[in-house]
């Protein structure tokens, strides 16, 4: 459900928002000043921003581009409401809890074509769908329990037919839950799981009801409409940044740890090549080209959150996402 804290922090965000909102107005598109905010630190699944900076991609289009790391207690909505940031990366369940508040904060791309959200679970459980998670003990992060009920009910169950567990791969490994939540994005943190001499299984929030994109580019409504030029200048370096760290891993990974020194680049680069050979890159993209949204998904991911209640079941594709920037930025079919 929605906490009061989100709703009071959102609501408190938008009243600074009105009184700062002549700073996300265009003022020329000659060396704009841009704040990028990510959802998370500086790490491989930022590769493509990043790749845009250090190549001067930004700079090609006119862009002076900051980016901001996230982290745990990252709020990328309010960040963006509040005028912190005029872009910002963000997953499905925030833009849908700002949309359903009314609050004026749109997607206008996403860089991830499909959520990476996995459930691992070790050989010998013999867990082999959703259906096998009754009578078990889940484990996830306390932000992951609407996934957790809305993969449940795609599957004819409730979540009281499991006993929910905040918990890590540690957890999995140490026999304290049967299945846990992780990302096969993470390579570093998912690979006693990979290595597991029994073998592993592994159940898809997008192979189970919830096709979510991820890295979702947002910005407020009023930024769409009167800094689109802006913005779509900012699409296309992205593009042309992700292309170039999927066709050169390893110097985007040096990019990225240019960023940040705690990074460890081996694992970081392992990680990379799984972002971009599976959740950038798909038959999505080639049809369509990079960051592409679909409504009719849209409208499916939410009506999915709104059969649990977590949201108003007449909110549509149209309260969370504008198409007008992906349609005039030229992009890569890849």
């Amino acid at each position: 459900m929605i906490s009061r804290r989100f709703l009071l922090t959102t609501a408190g965000m938008l009243g600074i928002a009105c009184a700062v909102a002549a700073t996300l107005n265009p003022a020329s598109a000659e060396d704009k000043q841009v704040k990028l905010q990510l959802a998370w630190l500086y790490n491989a699944a930022s590769a493509g921003e990043i790749v845009a900076l250090k190549k001067g991609y930004f700079a090609e289009k006119g862009l002076e581009v900051e980016i901001l790391p996230g982290g745990p207690g990252s709020n990328t909505v309010q960040e963006t409401l509040s005028g912190v940031a005029h872009i910002a990366t963000t997953y499905a369940p925030e833009i849908m809890y700002a949309g359903n508040q009314g609050l004026p904060i749109k997607t206008f791309g996403a860089a991830f074509q499909k959520a990476p959200l996995t459930f691992y679970s070790l050989g010998e459980a013999n867990i082999k769908s959703v259906a096998d998670w009754k009578g078990k003990r889940i484990g996830a992060g306390q932000g992951a329990t609407a996934q957790v009920k809305a993969v449940l009910d795609h599957s004819g169950l409730k979540f009281e037919d499991v006993t929910f567990i905040q918990a890590q791969v540690p957890g999995l490994l140490q026999g304290q839950v049967d299945v846990v939540a992780s990302w096969p994005t993470n390579v570093a943190q998912n690979a006693p799981i990979l290595s597991h001499a029994g073998g592993y299984n592994t159940q898809s929030i997008w192979d189970n009801g919830l096709q979510f994109q991820s890295n979702y580019y947002i910005a407020r409504q009023d930024t769409i409409e009167g800094d689109s030029d802006m913005l779509t200048k900012f699409l296309e370096a992205c593009d042309k940044g992700w292309a170039y760290a999927a066709d050169h891993p390893e110097e985007a990974i040096d990019m990225v740890a240019s960023m940040s020194g705690a990074i460890e680049k081996d694992k970081e680069l392992a990680s990379l090549k799984v972002i971009v050979s599976d959740f950038i890159y798909t038959d999505e993209t080639r049809e369509h080209g990079f960051a592409n949204v679909s409504k009719d998904r849209w409208n499916a991911t939410l009506q999915a959150y709104a059969k649990i209640g977590e949201i108003k079941p007449e909110l549509g594709a149209d309260d969370v996402f504008d198409d007008r920037i992906l349609k005039a930025a030229q992009r890569t079919k890849r």
